[in-house]
C-alpha cells in the first residue's frame, strides 16, 4: 500500500509501473493534498506580518481546514487503493449471492472515495476565494496553483466516480450519484472562475 510513508520517487515509480494501483484515484487525492499545501504555504507567509495582522482571525481558521483537508487527502488515497484491490478481488469470486455482495460493497466504496476526494478539494477551493485579499502579495501565484490544483482534483475525482458508476445496477443510486458529481463540479467550476481572475487582478495591482 502506497501512503504517506511511501517516497515520491516510490510512488511515481509504482504510479507508473504496469500495475493497477496507485493509479488514478490515489494520483487525484495526492494533486488535492498538493493543493491544500500550496494554500497552507501561502496562509503561513502571511500570518505574522504586520501589514496582514488584521487578517489573521480570517487566516487561522482557513489555515486549520486546508491541513485537515491535506490529511484526509492522503487517507483517502490510501482508501482508493484498498476499494480497487477490494473490487478486483471480489471479480474474481465464484458467481452466486456472496460474489454478489462483495463486488457491491468494493463498488460502493470505490465510488464513495473519489466522491469523498472531490467534497475535500472542493473544500479547499471554498477557502482560497475568502483569503485572496488576507494573504501576502508575493504568494499570490501560489494560492492560484492551490485552486488550480483543487480544481483539476475535483474534475478527475469525477473521472473516477464515473468510471465506477456505469457498474452500478440501482438506477435510483446512480441518479442521485450523478446529481451529487454534477453539483461538485458545477460549484468548482463556478468558484474557480471567479477565484483566478480575482488573485490576478490584485497581482496586477502590485502590493
Amino acid at each position: 500500500m502506497y501512503d504517506r510513508n511511501t517516497t515520491l520517487q516510490q510512488f511515481l515509480d509504482a504510479a507508473a509501473a504496469r500495475q493497477p494501483t496507485p493509479g488514478g484515484g490515489s494520483v487525484t487525492a495526492l494533486c488535492g493534498a498538493l493543493g491544500a499545501s500550496m494554500g497552507e504555504m501561502v496562509i503561513n507567509y502571511s500570518i505574522g506580518k504586520k501589514d496582514l495582522i488584521q487578517f489573521e482571525a480570517t487566516l487561522r481558521p482557513a489555515l486549520a481546514t486546508l491541513h485537515r483537508a491535506r490529511k484526509l487527502l492522503l487517507e483517502l488515497m490510501v482508501e482508493d487503493q484498498s476499494a480497487y484491490t477490494a473490487l478486483t478481488a471480489a471479480r474474481k469470486l465464484p458467481a452466486g449471492p456472496e460474489r454478489e455482495e462483495q463486488v457491491a460493497a468494493a463498488l460502493l466504496a470505490s465510488i464513495r472515495t473519489p466522491e469523498a476526494i472531490g467534497a475535500t478539494a472542493l473544500a479547499i477551493l471554498e477557502t482560497c476565494g475568502p483569503i485572496i485579499d488576507c494573504v501576502n502579495y508575493h504568494l499570490l501565484s501560489d494560492l492560484a496553483v492551490s485552486a488550480d490544483l483543487a480544481m483539476a482534483t475535483v474534475r478527475c475525482a469525477v473521472y473516477n466516480v464515473r468510471v465506477n458508476l456505469s457498474d452500478a445496477t440501482d438506477p435510483a443510486d446512480r441518479q442521485m450519484i450523478e446529481a451529487t458529481i454534477d453539483h461538485l463540479l458545477a460549484r468548482a467550476t463556478a468558484l474557480i472562475q471567479q477565484i483566478s481572475p480575482r488573485i490576478w487582478a490584485r497581482q496586477a495591482k502590485g502590493a
